[in-house]
């Protein structure tokens, strides 16, 4: 009799699961709110292969410098005589670094015209299972940016400075975008609710030739949560073999006080603009709930 239930349980569970799919309304609570999540686009235009890794380390840069909610000391860095914002913490570095070299060997290959890159942002919550109690943890996704670059190959030299100038003024405008995104769109950003640490896991998902952009996202707008250790560090969740992506947890930064308000630099976009520093970065919500 227990085995029967057992296999009356699983069967419904199954048939929900597959009826969600044609009616959305019956999906989870937590992937109608991921497949709400906000999303913002960047796309760069005409940028050529040697100029790729220092274009994508500036735009991932900067948005972790919005984005990332712990209390850390800002610093500075040029990208074709564009100053970039970005943090001093480490593991972010790192794992800009990385995911950066991974694109460029992602677009190698002469026939490559595009790549893109997701970066997303997720809150943890506890998982709801069918019938079932458990202390699973998840992460939902509640932001999540994507940066395409179209790839460009000068023939000569006075088209390889044509296409530097406007790489530069697009870059600046790209930096700009993502400095009035952030600032602009703040209201869905989660409530923080703990002090220890980096309160919302991040995610860099370099798309591949085998999967759609949309196939990706929708894998990565739930996912399980990766364990925890005691300290605050690096871990990773099981990779899919279509992503080079993982998930990283982040660190105390400086200080330790998560989520608290860190000031702006003098700058935060272009040094030949003002407009960056008549616009303050993006206010850090220090509401612990």
């Amino acid at each position: 009799m227990p085995h029967q239930k057992k296999n009356c349980v699983a069967a419904l569970s199954a048939a929900l699961t597959a009826n969600s799919l044609h009616n959305p309304s019956l999906l989870p609570f937590e992937h109608i709110m991921a497949a709400n999540a906000h999303e913002f686009n960047i796309e760069m235009a005409a940028v050529p292969r040697e100029h790729v890794k220092d274009v994508l380390q500036a735009l991932l840069h900067s948005i972790f410098f919005h984005r990332l909610l712990v209390n850390v000391t800002p610093r500075e860095f040029l990208v074709l005589d564009t100053t970039v914002s970005a943090t001093d913490n480490r593991d972010v570095e790192h794992l800009i670094d990385e995911r950066a070299a991974e694109f460029v060997q992602n677009i190698g290959s002469s026939h490559v015209k595009q790549g893109k890159i997701a970066v997303l942002f997720y809150e943890q919550r506890d998982k709801k299972i069918w019938f079932q109690f458990s202390k699973a943890k998840e992460l939902v996704c509640w932001e999540r940016w994507a940066i395409t670059m179209s790839l460009a190959q000068p023939s000569n030299e006075q088209e390889r400075q044509k296409i530097q100038r406007s790489l530069e003024r697009q870059l600046s405008q790209c930096l700009h975008d993502i400095l009035r995104l952030a600032n602009d769109h703040k209201e869905h950003i989660p409530s923080i609710k703990t002090v220890d640490g980096n309160p919302f896991p991040y995610h860099i998902a370099i798309l591949s030739q085998s999967e759609s952009w949309g196939a990706m996202i929708k894998r990565l707008l739930v996912t399980d949560a990766p364990p925890t250790s005691g300290a605050e560090s690096d871990t990773s969740a099981t990779p899919s073999p279509s992503s080079s992506s993982s998930i990283r947890r982040g660190s105390t930064g400086i200080g330790g006080n998560g989520g608290m308000a860190r000031p702006a630099p003098a700058s935060s976009t272009s040094s030949s603009s003002s407009t960056a520093n008549a616009l303050s970065r993006s206010p850090r919500r220090s509401d612990i709930s």
